[in-house]
């Protein structure tokens, strides 16, 4: 468990109640040690391990399974290409899962 998230758990609070808030999230550098392309792809794996398309694959799904949950994503270079090759359906299910918030 990350050292933040255990303090904060695991903190003494005299009488109060605390509410910790987990949003998901991904961290995805466009062109940092790799190229946008093998970020994208999981190409190069020697250098550092990151499939982008998958992660984004895989998030929709989750999303689309438990309503509740949520995902916050900054890095538009990557989602620009993903929704490019997404079909009707999906786009609609991303456009629905936005909405609902």
């Amino acid at each position: 468990m990350r050292t933040w998230l255990a303090a904060a758990l695991l903190c003494h609070v005299a009488a109060e109640q605390v509410q910790v808030h987990i949003v998901c999230h991904t961290h995805d550098d466009v062109g940092w040690l790799k190229t946008v392309d093998e970020y994208y792809t999981g190409q190069n794996n020697s250098i550092q391990h990151a499939y982008v398309h998958m992660i984004l694959d895989t998030v929709v799904r989750a999303l689309a399974a438990d309503k509740s949950r949520t995902f916050t994503y900054v890095e538009q270079a990557f989602f620009v290409r993903w929704w490019r090759q997404q079909d009707e359906r999906t786009k609609a299910l991303v456009k629905d899962l936005v909405k609902d918030g």
